[in-house]
């Protein structure tokens, strides 16, 4: 935040005067009338931002979501340091305080030349994230309905508080609308990290399951788990059923040999037998209850004398 500040004080002091360069055109300028209530614009911004802080610290994982909600923050920052003195854009709102040099001490509000982007925009926008993909989880399942009214009204609140900054002359429409690109995409990118590359790997159990190894409560995260429990139950029954099928053909020179007829019972009718409803747990097991079927069919009928005399 301090090298923000400096960054917007260089900002303010490169913009060119308003009163001599004639301010740039923009569509909304001109469709939503000037107003000049500043404190408005700091007013909405910590209507987003108290509600959501106490989101996270009553979230379950709350070590999460506030490092989250804080890296989100961090980079946009640092893309906004990049952005805000590169381009000197005379400010929209005549009146505003320039900066006189003194960059690493001065801290001014709503001074001139602190355009590229709108950083109130970016706290309502990942505020209005956190509550769209983490506050609708916090309600039980008869109380969704409230869960959907805060997720509304979060938004609601996020898009007028835009409005009432660009209504105030405070940023630009593009400063406003860069800013909503911004901060959602650095959401979704640390949203995408966590998942895949610290939740899914077992990395900082500490932070992502502060209250221990248990299942996650949240009702699409149980999903998934059922999903991949199932698929892992198929994949060891498919394996299982794969290496009983290797037993069997191995014990097809067994079964195919030529034997005399007793009692009808010949050795394609043994070798025909049906498979034992109970999957064998391994192909050893599954090939030695072959061989005793084999046997005991062998051994059950008594041996009928030859026809024709001897055998040459």
């Amino acid at each position: 935040m301090y090298f923000m500040n400096v960054m917007a004080n260089v900002a303010s002091y490169l913009s060119p005067d308003n009163n001599e360069v004639p301010k740039l055109t923009d569509r909304l300028f001109e469709a939503i009338p000037s107003i000049h209530l500043l404190w408005l614009t700091d007013f909405a911004d910590a209507l987003m931002f108290v509600p959501t802080i106490i989101l996270i610290l009553t979230h379950y994982r709350p070590l999460y979501l506030l490092c989250k909600f804080l890296l989100t923050w961090t980079l946009c920052n640092l893309m906004r340091i990049t952005t805000v003195a590169i381009t000197s854009f005379p400010d929209p709102r005549s009146g505003c305080m320039h900066s006189t040099g003194e960059f690493f001490t001065t801290f001014l509000l709503h001074r001139c030349g602190d355009c590229m982007f709108s950083g109130h925009t970016v706290i309502f926008v990942i505020s209005a994230l956190v509550w769209s993909s983490h506050g609708y989880h916090r309600f039980p399942r008869r109380y969704r309905w409230l869960a959907w009214i805060c997720v509304i009204f979060a938004w609601c609140l996020c898009i007028g508080s835009a409005f009432i900054v660009i209504a105030n002359r405070a940023h630009y429409t593009a400063d406003v609308l860069v800013a909503f690109y911004v901060a959602g995409g650095n959401f979704y990118i640390w949203t995408y990290i966590f998942d895949h590359y610290i939740e899914e790997k077992g990395r900082f159990t500490d932070l992502t399951r502060p209250w221990g190894d248990g299942p996650d409560p949240r009702p699409h995260k149980r999903e998934r788990e059922r999903k991949r429990c199932e698929k892992a139950a198929r994949d060891a029954e498919k394996t299982a059923l794969g290496e009983a099928d290797s037993a069997e053909l191995q014990m097809q020179p067994f079964a195919t040999e030529t034997l005399p007829t007793t009692n009808g019972v010949t050795s394609s009718s043994v070798a025909n037998c049906t498979k034992p409803s109970v999957p064998a747990p391994a192909s050893a097991a599954y090939g030695n209850f072959k061989q005793e079927v084999y046997r005991n069919a062998v051994q059950a009928a008594p041996p009928q004398p030859l026809q024709g005399g001897s055998i040459s």
